[in-house]
């Protein structure tokens, strides 16, 4: 048995699913984050390596990660919740407040995703209603909050949204490489619209 494969779009490690593809990338469960999976993606299979949480318990259940193709190009929405070893100071606040009290715009390492789905229509309203009061099966986090992080993303675009006490304020995302592993990251900035 090899202890990592990929098998009709799953990352197989040690007979376990640790993740599943999506286009020219893999999306990891947090618990399988260890250096030996992501180097060997990365080297030598030449994919990209996102981190997620809850990937293997959908995988194991039996839920299958399913990928919508939309004019070749797959939808998918993401939330993303403050880690818990993030400042006190910058939970659950608006973006006026974060930057009231001397915070950058949120940025991608104070973040861990908690929810991942196919999508057929980008809808706030819709992501609210679904998890703005309750958690739904599969989301690892609490209900949808202030300062949470909802991505929308259509192929290789991405948008994505602040939740303010009033609703929603986009955030731009610009790329930014890392010099040490030549990777690219996220950074979010501040955006100037409210939905």
């Amino acid at each position: 048995m090899k202890k990592i494969d990929i098998c009709e779009g799953i990352l197989i490690y040690y007979g376990n699913p640790a993740g599943y593809l999506s286009g020219k990338k893999v999306i990891l469960d947090s618990l399988f984050a260890k250096e030996e999976i992501v180097t060997y993606l990365s080297k030598e299979k030449g994919l990209a390596v996102e981190i997620g949480q809850g990937i293997y318990d959908r995988l194991s259940e039996g839920r299958e990660v399913e990928v919508l193709k939309t004019g070749g190009k797959e939808r998918r929405v993401k939330i993303y919740q403050l880690k818990q070893d993030s400042s006190i100071m910058v939970r659950f606040i608006s973006l006026a407040e974060r930057k009231r009290r001397g915070f950058e715009a949120p940025q991608p390492d104070e973040y861990s995703l908690v929810y991942e789905e196919a999508v057929k229509d980008f809808s706030l309203e819709d992501i609210w209603d679904r998890f703005g009061k309750r958690v739904a099966e599969g989301f690892v986090g609490r209900a949808l909050s202030i300062s949470d992080v909802v991505e929308f993303m259509h192929g290789e675009e991405s948008r994505f949204f602040y939740v303010e006490p009033d609703g929603f304020a986009e955030v731009t995302v610009t790329m930014k490489k890392n010099s040490h592993h030549e990777k690219k990251g996220r950074i979010w900035q501040e955006g100037q619209e409210n939905q």
